[in-house]
């Protein structure tokens, strides 16, 4: 049975304390069963190669528009891609042929949005369903086939902590003092950042509660001072750092938040705002960087069948 909170549920009615630092600290544990490498980095000796960063990213996002336009749970999406880049980390035939080929790609994604809505939507997508996405592209018996083999390769662990998770029970170790207007702010801020960061290729590699971590704290330095006392933003801050192992000012939780950061305002338009009482310690070049890169307008996800048909993601 899946024990994590799923989207936008509070859990603090239904768990004391000691219990959250328990259960953080078994995900804690197991998400190092669940990580993932750089697959997209071959030998130069290779040719013919289909498949870049910007495939994951166009079908990371077909993945959430199917979510959204069939009223899916939004984690499913990165459940999906969890799978996606897991197996993609193995020597399976299939994921081997899927690295170099981008309609073998498009297979091994739909398939783990098939497996994904299985396992954490109280009703499952019928394999048919998901061969209509393709339009014809991957039959029903293909899709059927590779679930197996994905499963496989993965070793049947299914069920792995992610960010989103990692940021719902984090939160619930806020002190109660904070208001629910800012809280609710809270959530909303970091669930939105872990969104941003199942599209981003680069942070693959990293630990799902790192991400998390960074995301709290980015929301947390965005609410403004007279809404939560500076003693208890320090508190919880510590609170974090002690319930995670983690460093909150190491170089890694420093680039993960300026990259959240970055994702933030080309997807939402404006800037997540950061008061400076927890700040980030930036190199010279990487604000450089940062103020020479491009801000486009995110991808807008239209609600009809042809916006999701596979053949328009890649």
């Amino acid at each position: 049975m899946n024990v994590y909170p799923q989207d936008n549920v509070a859990i603090g009615s239904m768990m004391h304390e000691e219990d959250l630092y328990n259960v953080i600290a078994v995900m804690l544990r197991r998400e190092e069963d669940y990580r993932c490498h750089n697959y997209l980095e071959f030998d130069s000796s290779e040719t013919n190669i289909d498949i870049d960063e910007t495939c994951r990213t166009k079908m990371c996002e077909w993945i959430y528009q199917v979510v959204d336009c069939t009223r899916l749970q939004r984690e499913t999406a990165s459940v999906s891609m969890s799978y996606l880049d897991r197996f993609m980390c193995t020597s399976s035939p299939s994921a081997e042929k899927a690295r170099l080929n981008r309609k073998e790609y498009q297979l091994v994604v739909l398939t783990t949005l098939y497996i994904a809505t299985k396992i954490f939507e109280p009703f499952a997508m019928d394999a048919s369903l998901v061969s209509r996405l393709s339009r014809g592209l991957h039959s029903e018996e293909e899709i059927v086939a590779l679930e197996y083999e994905i499963l496989v390769a993965l070793q049947w662990r299914v069920n792995g902590p992610t960010q989103f998770q990692f940021v719902n029970y984090l939160l619930e170790l806020l002190s109660t003092s904070c208001r629910d207007k800012s809280k609710a702010l809270l959530y909303e801020h970091s669930h939105f950042q872990t969104e941003l960061s199942v599209g981003d290729y680069t942070l693959i590699p990293l630990r799902r509660s790192v991400i998390a971590v960074a995301a709290i704290l980015n929301s947390l330095e965005n609410l403004p001072k007279d809404s939560l006392p500076l003693n208890e933003r320090i508190r919880y801050a510590e609170v974090i750092s002690m319930a995670t192992g983690l460093d909150i000012f190491s170089p890694v939780i420093n680039s993960v938040r300026i990259r959240l950061l970055d994702s933030f305002s080309r997807s939402s338009g404006y800037p997540l705002e950061q008061v400076g009482i927890l700040p980030i310690m930036e190199s010279k070049q990487s604000a450089a960087n940062r103020k020479a890169a491009d801000i486009d307008e995110s991808p807008i996800c239209v609600i009809k069948e042809r916006a999701i048909s596979l053949d328009l993601a890649l």
